[in-house]
């Protein structure tokens, strides 16, 4: 009786293949052209040379990779240095007017420091206190997950605390407590948490409609400010944009810089990060309040500043709507996006490091991306994969790059 054949499994065979790949590059390329289907696959060496190029004119779905070339453009247009601010006023009748201007990293510990800095300068008391997310336009054309409680998901907003969440947990008894230890539990948050069911801790955002958030931001300003001994006397929510009766009192600077929220950003791919700095970029060209229209034309100006009068006419070679990469209307080319590569190599290292590869994944549903550097013997690789198909085959594509640069 002769012996069954072998089951070879499918993850057997990938791995298979992709080692014949590596020891073959005539293989590698037929493998390659296999995976990406309609996709595009790009590798470059340390210096330049086109080493793998498959359909690099291809126009397709970025997803998040986009947030590589909104982090250069920031920090070409605006300077790895720069730091968002916020703005506080007051007017004869004891109020404090907080004026938001975008800064996404508005979190509890920033709070707490403000707060201490008003103390110091001698405010003890506050009659109402008044927020102001004027700064941007009230209803950006910016694509949200809708009907999502997740953090990512969260409002983009002139003014909003801890990313536009709250962090809640449940201790063993299922008593709701704060997720975090330096955020005190508010009203608000109180109120969130009555409505789950205990169970692990989790972090939600606070929905589309502004003024949750910024109720959020009022009672975690008021919890603060108590906290460094400055009384608050009525606790009412008051929204209002700054006028002449207001005088400037503080002008607060974020203790983080530009590259430390790209940072962020980037390892995370923290949508509520990218689109503050996608209104930014357009408040700095246009001033305030800033509109989607002018971050958009901004962007697209720094681009073709960058990458070469080319490129503005090109606009399958990187067309951004916004920041996130959620909209499937933004389009991009391996080509478009290896030219970014290259200018961005000096700050790879905000980029995430999987097994010696720096990069940053773009996945929508039947969107599988891939951009950033391969390390190798002599220096970083850039390479690009941009697939738009049901099946996720970048993770096999990479292997197969790996092997290429090693």
């Amino acid at each position: 009786m002769k012996p069954a054949a072998p089951v070879l499994h499918t993850f057997t065979l990938s791995l298979l293949l992709a080692c014949c790949a590596l020891a073959n590059p005539v293989f590698a390329q037929d493998r390659l052209v296999t995976l990406i289907g309609d996709g595009s696959v790009m590798l470059h060496s340390p210096d330049g040379e086109e080493l793998v190029s498959l359909n690099p004119d291809s126009a397709l779905v970025p997803a998040s990779v986009v947030k590589i070339p909104l982090a250069q453009v920031a920090l070409t247009t605006l300077g790895e240095d720069f730091r968002f601010e916020t703005h506080f006023y007051r007017n004869n009748n004891g109020d404090l007017l907080i004026r938001g201007l975008g800064d996404p990293f508005l979190v509890s510990e920033e709070i707490a420091l403000i707060a201490d800095v008003l103390a110091e300068r001698g405010l003890e008391q506050v009659r109402r206190l008044v927020l102001d997310d004027s700064a941007f336009e009230p209803n950006p054309d910016l694509p949200l997950e809708q009907n999502s409680s997740q953090p990512y998901a969260a409002r983009t907003s002139a003014l909003a605390v801890n990313f536009n969440t709250v962090n809640l947990a449940w201790t063993a008894q299922g008593r709701l407590i704060s997720g975090e230890s330096q955020t005190p539990l508010t009203p608000l948050a109180l109120e969130l948490g009555a409505q789950l069911t205990p169970g692990d801790a989790q972090r939600i955002n606070l929905g589309e409609e502004p003024v949750a958030g910024l109720q959020q931001a009022a009672q975690l300003f008021r919890l603060f400010l108590e906290e460094s001994g400055i009384t608050v006397t009525d606790t009412d929510f008051y929204r209002e944009a700054v006028t002449d009766e207001w005088t400037l009192f503080y002008r607060h600077s974020s203790s983080r810089s530009l590259r430390d929220n790209l940072d962020g950003m980037l390892r995370y791919s923290n949508n509520f990060t990218a689109n503050q700095l996608f209104l930014t970029l357009g408040a700095h060209s246009s001033g305030y309040p800033a509109t989607v229209e002018a971050a958009r034309k901004v962007l697209q100006q720094q681009l073709t500043v960058l990458y070469g009068d080319g490129f503005g006419n090109e606009p399958q070679s990187l067309f951004m709507l916004e920041g996130s990469g959620l909209s499937r209307e933004q389009r991009s080319s391996a080509a478009g996006m290896m030219r970014i590569l290259e200018v961005f190599k000096p700050n790879a290292e905000l980029l995430a490091e999987t097994n010696g590869v720096l990069r940053k994944s773009g996945t929508l549903t039947g969107v599988y991306n891939f951009a950033g550097y391969i390390s190798g013997p002599d220096g970083l690789y850039p390479f690009v994969i941009l697939t738009n198909q049901a099946v996720n085959n970048r993770a096999e594509i990479l292997r197969i790059l790996q092997g290429i640069v090693n």
